[in-house]
């Protein structure tokens, strides 16, 4: 666990733009926490995750939490998953989107990933989407590909992604922390995720 922290510790001082190396480091970032995650976490708290204070105390889970959503990841559990490389191959226990069986012509699925990306796409049957619209992101509106599932939290692979008819390739949304995803059901103007 050690060495986890100090990883989280490294990625959240990147994220920051600085190491913390004073009182007033610790304060910044107490605010850009709150500023980015709507928690508050006291710079006393930073400052005995990263030892400035002299006591032995282990981080609760709610502060790795918050200090690992500041650093773009969905909490403690998904950064410290995704960083033993140990991990090859095995089944997928996330929320899952089956193209072929829960979409119909028309649906409107809303995709989320980190650094505040938004893209919404409408589906238009035979695992062909357009984007309706996108903050933050190449995508543009009018932009086609095909997909045929959608996994919470994982990397989303745009396969023939084509542009003013020329063909792009590839393209992946959320290729470090994933995505989120929630749909739009046509018909009844419902959303679920």
């Amino acid at each position: 666990m050690t060495t986890d922290i100090s990883r989280m510790r490294k990625v959240v001082e990147a994220c920051f733009g600085s190491s913390l190396k004073s009182s007033r480091h610790f304060e910044a970032l107490s605010d850009s926490i709150h500023e980015r995650t709507g928690i508050l976490l006291s710079p006393t708290t930073l400052k005995r995750v990263w030892g400035y204070l002299d006591e032995n105390v282990n981080p609760r889970l709610h502060t790795l939490d918050t200090l690992c959503r500041y650093a773009g990841w969905n909490g403690w559990h998904d950064f410290t998953y995704n960083q033993h490389d140990d991990i090859e191959s095995g089944p997928i226990d996330r929320p899952r989107l089956d193209v072929r069986r829960e979409l119909k012509p028309g649906d409107a699925v809303v995709l989320t990933w980190k650094p505040e990306r938004v893209c919404e796409v409408k589906f238009l049957g035979d695992d062909r989407f357009v984007v309706n619209s996108s903050k933050g992101t190449r995508l543009q509106p009018g932009d086609c590909f095909r997909c045929t599932s959608i996994i919470a939290d994982e990397p989303l692979y745009l396969d023939h992604l084509t542009r003013s008819g020329a063909d792009l390739g590839v393209y992946v949304c959320g290729r470090n922390t994933g995505i989120c995803f929630s749909v739009v059901d046509s018909g009844k103007g419902q959303k679920w995720t």
